[in-house]
């Protein structure tokens, strides 16, 4: 079966298809995300294999979220893996539904060259589903396989203050949201994996180099510089589209609220903000993702 270049190009690849028979991507540093909160347990599994577009190989150590989308409209991590040096992983336990699969790396190769993958999202998966071949492709093509992670918490600082402007610590979750659309559905926010170096979770302080009246914290998120890869599943064969890359690629940064040393238990007035763009490539301005909560506790 043929495939088509990089750029507003699609591509088959039949569930149950080829197998790999190439030496695994070392992975260059684990990928983060803030720790999902346990889903309910379930006998389902969703399993698959992950392999670079360019060259065949699969890739070992790329993040696997497994997520489900709020009233909202955002996707949350339902349960997280990461790949084995083959490329396979299997997430299991999984109450029966269906989810959407976002898959991320950034590896090193023997070589010490830098690979970085646009995001992959497989929407509509149910449990029970072994995807089996799932690409990856550079964030910048397939001609350009060498790349590393942009930080869109560049410059950032979040501000927390409670309710008589006074600075009053709190502990904030992060992600990186990023908008993409099933096939003949309206576009939704999904959770992208964050890289090592990054810093998913912080604890604001007073500091000299806080705004007066404020507790703060810088913080890092590393992510890919292109738009996703995706598809919907379909017993057939899923039916994946590459993005253009004149495209801009825009995430948004939101961040969550916890009153400072509890189990969870949230904080400030509202206890999420959402920051943003940050725009890692195109022609639309780059907003800083500053996050300021106030009427913490």
């Amino acid at each position: 079966m043929q495939e088509e270049s990089f750029g507003r190009a699609s591509f088959l690849f039949l569930v149950g298809g080829l197998a790999l028979g190439l030496i695994a991507l070392a992975g260059c540093g684990s990928a983060s995300v803030s720790d999902p909160d346990p889903p309910p347990a379930g006998a389902g599994s969703i399993s698959g294999t992950v392999f670079d577009h360019s060259t065949g190989q699969p890739v070992g150590a790329a993040a696997v979220l497994l997520e489900q989308r709020d009233a909202g409209g955002i996707d949350r991590v339902a349960k997280s893996t990461t790949t084995a040096p083959d490329g396979s992983f299997i997430a299991g336990n999984l109450p029966t539904g269906k989810y959407d699969v976002v898959i991320a790396a950034s590896v090193t190769s023997d070589s010490g060259a830098t690979v970085t993958y646009a995001t992959t999202i497989t929407f509509g998966v149910p449990t029970t589903t072994a995807l089996d071949r799932i690409p990856l492709v550079p964030e910048y093509g397939d001609s350009m396989p060498n790349g590393s992670p942009v930080d869109i918490g560049a410059g950032a600082t979040v501000t927390t203050a409670g309710a008589s402007g006074v600075p009053v610590p709190a502990e904030i979750k992060l992600s990186a949201l990023q908008s993409a659309a099933p096939e003949n559905e309206l576009p939704a926010q999904l959770t992208i994996p964050t890289f090592a170096g990054s810093t998913p979770e912080v604890t604001t302080a007073t500091s000299t180099s806080c705004p007066a009246g404020a507790a703060c914290a810088n913080y890092k998120l590393f992510v890919p510089a292109s738009d996703p890869v995706t598809g919907t599943y379909s017993p057939a064969g899923t039916n994946y589209t590459l993005p253009g890359q004149e495209q801009e690629v825009v995430y948004l940064v939101e961040g969550k609220a916890f009153v400072a040393g509890s189990a969870g238990t949230s904080d400030c007035m509202p206890p999420t903000q959402i920051a943003g763009p940050a725009v890692p490539r195109g022609t639309l301005a780059w907003h800083i993702t500053n996050l300021a909560f106030a009427g913490c506790q």
